[in-house]
């Protein structure tokens, strides 16, 4: 193999020294014209070979970054921040205090919602939180009220804001154990503990449900199984169709449990 050019490494190398040897085999043997033949055959060939390479394309896998991957690069940086920065995190909460006036309206002070139609704040994870800011953003995600919030939010805003729920404590349970309940706990076992966790504490995408309102868990199944629901883009179409009313009420029993 040789090195030609600017490091390219030639593939049609040996083609050359097999070419060298078999002349040098046989020259004696063969008339000057035949010999000369061979030898051109041999070089055009190579030569052809050569310009192929240099001239094809190469394709680079170039990934695409998303606007909702910038934005979680952008959450772990400053998460990283903060965990090594105590006066940063004061810094951050005494701001965002003031700076989420209007998420606590229906959100409640404390990320605890006292509005069943409303969903907890409080110990969401961050990525869960920001991803959904962004959606709203965007428009994958349809709701009159978040998207006139979210509107005037630059990505810095969106991650301030999933950080400050997030160091939030979460509601502490408020059901109480019953037989429908305990039914609930079944069926949560089944559909729901694989994404959410078996304490429905939530984990990277999927969203905290311990503490949640009953209300506001009947209220969003029921949306998931409407064939023109808002959000029907979601995983979770699939999974309410196919549960009852009567399951839906066990889940929220269940789930205020939690």
């Amino acid at each position: 193999m040789s090195i030609i050019g600017d490091g390219l490494l030639d593939p049609f190398a040996h083609v050359l020294e097999m070419g060298k040897d078999t002349f040098s085999l046989s020259h004696m043997k063969e008339p000057g014209m035949t010999r000369f033949k061979k030898m051109l055959a041999i070089w055009v060939c190579c030569l052809l070979g050569l310009v192929a390479c240099i001239t094809t394309p190469v394709k680079q896998s170039v990934s695409k970054i998303t606007p909702e991957m910038a934005l979680q690069k952008k959450l772990e940086q400053q998460l990283a921040r903060i965990a090594a920065d105590e006066t940063l995190r004061q810094q951050l909460n005494q701001a965002m205090k003031f700076r989420t006036l209007i998420c606590q309206r229906c959100h409640g002070v404390d990320g605890r919602s006292r509005n069943g139609r409303c969903p907890n704040l409080a110990g969401q994870d961050p990525i869960y939180l920001v991803r959904q800011l962004q959606h709203f953003s965007d428009g994958q995600r349809q709701d009159f009220q978040m998207q006139s919030a979210v509107r005037k939010m630059t990505d810095n805003d969106k991650v301030a804001v999933a950080i400050y729920f997030s160091s939030m404590q979460p509601r502490p349970p408020t059901g109480e154990k019953t037989g429908q309940s305990a039914k609930g706990e079944v069926i949560f076992s089944i559909r729901c503990a694989q994404c959410h966790g078996v304490r429905g504490q939530g984990q990277y995408t999927y969203p905290r449900l311990a503490g949640q309102l009953p209300g506001y868990i009947s209220m969003t199944l029921e949306e998931f199984r409407k064939p023109d629901s808002r959000r029907r883009r979601s995983i979770m179409n699939e999974i309410a169709t196919l549960l009852s009313e009567s399951d839906i009420k066990a889940l929220a029993a269940y789930i205020s449990t939690l």
